[in-house]
């Protein structure tokens, strides 16, 4: 069985490979991408990842995760005969003792796919404090604004719950519910889905994939839940997932306020999964086309606007090639290969002396800092009541690290520096399974060690004392 996806030129699929370039122009000007994938006709035609992305490691996909969990309700609607209608408390015998709202006896699995449970917010805010972990208890016992169906608010506790209820039924969760399903038959080997503290996947976010893993995604999505043949999702579900069943024109972004269906957004063109600061697997029937993204970016409207007005105006919808162009593809190509993140600007010539500053008690529990110097590199000590948190990193080039702090998993990353100032040192991190970019500031004049970061309002400040 095919398992992997086919190449392609552009001109083979009706690109033109210089419109491809001119949209990678475009796209560099924003800030900031990880990587990308074209598909026509089911076709890689172009494919590039910013170094130190690269093709093999898994990408954090935030809320891309929940078309995922979409896609096992519809499976899990055919092969346990479910009924959408049914109120989500049922799947929960436990729930009488702590509903308190009679509004949420109404809410189904319908609105719960559709944003509409009647809650005024995302119910995550409350079911991460619960003391006992209890995420479905939370949520069962909160209350609510509306009336079930009345209003779409975006809601990744409604994502939980689906999550909540495949396990119920299964007996399994989201991601092994889905490996012999969807993701075996794609050739997909699942990164990891984290867990709440009862050990149900999150539903909602929480998934790592591969780009082209999002890609083979994408193509199902544009070929009817079809693969090899073989009917991996539901047509009839994936149809009705796939278009508006809720309105959503409250939202200010143009391709945020043309509906929603069953955990997928529409777009002026097409339909798309997404996920925060620019995951995406965009699906353009009318053209036959899906681009698979990974991104760290601050607006992600933008993206998409690029794509509308830069590359879509340059296709033909029909299915007609082009002569092939070897000078735009070699052009092209060039392009894809030279793809990477800046690395830290400034002066990567000077050394500087080691140092060690100690902390006063602080929330982040950091005792002490220190930096020590190499020929050609630098690392950055933090020393905590959990042990040594380091980072490494090369004067005109990349270092490997393992970083963790309070983040929930060790992350890989790349690390590089240079001299601001006399005595202004800059770190430049990019944690590459994931968006997070940051950036540390070493003042040998004050001591002060200060961290930004490109996502702080997913990835919270360090604190640093």
């Amino acid at each position: 069985m095919k398992t992997s996806l086919s190449r392609s030129t552009p001109e083979s699929v009706g690109i033109p490979s210089q419109a491809l370039r001119a949209t990678l122009t475009e796209l560099k000007q924003l800030s900031i991408l990880n990587s990308i994938m074209f598909l026509r006709h089911g076709h890689v035609c172009a494919e590039g990842w910013w170094k130190p992305y690269s093709p093999d490691i898994p990408h954090m996909l935030f809320s891309l995760s929940k078309s995922f969990t979409s896609a096992a309700i519809g499976i899990m609607q055919a092969e346990y005969n479910l009924d959408l209608e049914t109120p989500l408390y049922r799947f929960f015998p436990e729930a009488d003792a702590f509903i308190t709202d009679p509004k949420m006896r109404s809410v189904s699995l319908r609105h719960l796919l559709t944003m509409s449970s009647g809650h005024a917010s995302c119910a995550m805010a409350f079911m991460e404090k619960a003391s006992d972990g209890d995420y479905v208890k939370s949520f069962l016992s909160s209350k609510l604004t509306y009336l079930p169906g009345e209003r779409f608010v975006y809601n990744s506790g409604a994502s939980y719950m689906l999550a909540a209820v495949v396990r119920k039924v299964t007996g399994e969760n989201v991601r092994e519910y889905l490996l012999p399903r969807l993701f075996d038959p794609l050739g997909i080997a699942p990164g990891i889905w984290e867990c709440c503290p009862k050990g149900t996947n999150l539903g909602g976010w929480g998934f790592y994939l591969k780009t082209e893993d999002i890609a083979k995604f994408g193509q199902l999505l544009l070929d009817g839940g079809r693969w090899n043949g073989q009917q991996l999702i539901p047509a009839e579900y994936l149809q009705t997932a796939t278009t508006k069943q809720i309105d959503n024109s409250m939202n200010d972004k143009p391709d945020w306020k043309l509906g929603y269906g069953y955990q997928f957004w529409m777009n002026r063109h097409g339909f798309r999964a997404d996920g925060a600061c620019g995951q995406y697997a965009l699906v353009l029937p009318e053209y036959d086309m899906v681009i698979a993204v990974t991104a760290g970016l601050d607006n992600m409207q933008n993206i998409m606007t690029v794509f509308w007005e830069h590359l879509l105006p340059r296709l033909r919808k029909e299915t007609d090639t082009l002569p092939e162009d070897p000078e735009a593809l070699s052009a092209l190509k060039e392009t894809l290969a030279s793809l990477s993140i800046p690395l830290a600007q400034g002066d990567t010539t000077r050394r500087g002396e080691s140092a060690c500053w100690t902390c006063k008690e602080n929330d982040a529990g950091i005792r002490c800092v220190s930096i020590s110097f190499g020929e050609n590199d630098c690392t950055l000590l933090f020393s905590t009541e959990k042990g040594e948190e380091k980072i490494h990193a090369g004067f005109g080039f990349n270092c490997d690290n393992l970083i963790q702090f309070r983040d929930s998993l060790p992350r890989r990353s790349a690390a590089s520096a240079a001299w601001i100032t006399e005595n202004l040192l800059e770190i430049h991190v990019c944690n590459y399974e994931t968006p997070f970019r940051d950036v540390y500031r070493v003042d040998f004049c004050s001591g002060n060690v200060t961290r930004t970061s490109n996502t702080n309002f997913l990835h919270p400040p360090l604190g640093l004392p």
